[in-house]
């Protein structure tokens, strides 16, 4: 089972787990700015990791799936300051099939978070998310 650095667990079937961005320079809470995670003093947090777990494995391409094919998938994006997924900003960073990166980058939009803060003040900042995908 995948642990991430924010204490949770998710089932074995899938692992989700934010971590830290590149790194940008930090001023005071802006609309317009994107902060690196090591910038924000509360970072986001996904609203349910249960749902998230739930919406990602229906994500599963079920060719894959049945064929016993897994693979992880790494993503970048910016959540917003109400913690919506910026869909504009999604990229794979990297992904062991093609199929579960198209995957991932259509299922991470509908994911819900707690947005990070700075100053506590709602910002937007820049998320790394490895996905996992197994069988």
């Amino acid at each position: 089972m995948f642990k991430s650095s924010f204490g949770f667990a998710l089932i074995p079937a899938v692992a989700v787990a934010l971590c830290a961005g590149p790194f940008v320079s930090v001023a005071h809470a802006q609309d317009d700015k994107v902060y690196a995670m090591a910038d924000v003093q509360a970072p986001p947090k996904l609203a349910s990791s249960v749902v998230a777990a739930r919406i990602i494995q229906e994500s599963y391409p079920a060719d894959l799936k049945s064929r016993g094919v897994g693979g992880m998938v790494e993503l970048q994006f910016v959540v917003d300051a109400k913690g919506k997924v910026d869909p504009s900003s999604v990229e794979v960073v990297d992904a062991t099939q093609t199929a579960l990166g198209e995957a991932a980058k259509k299922v991470v939009t509908k994911l819900d978070f707690n947005p990070a803060k700075v100053n506590g003040t709602p910002v937007r900042v820049k998320v790394t998310l490895p996905i996992i995908y197994k069988p």
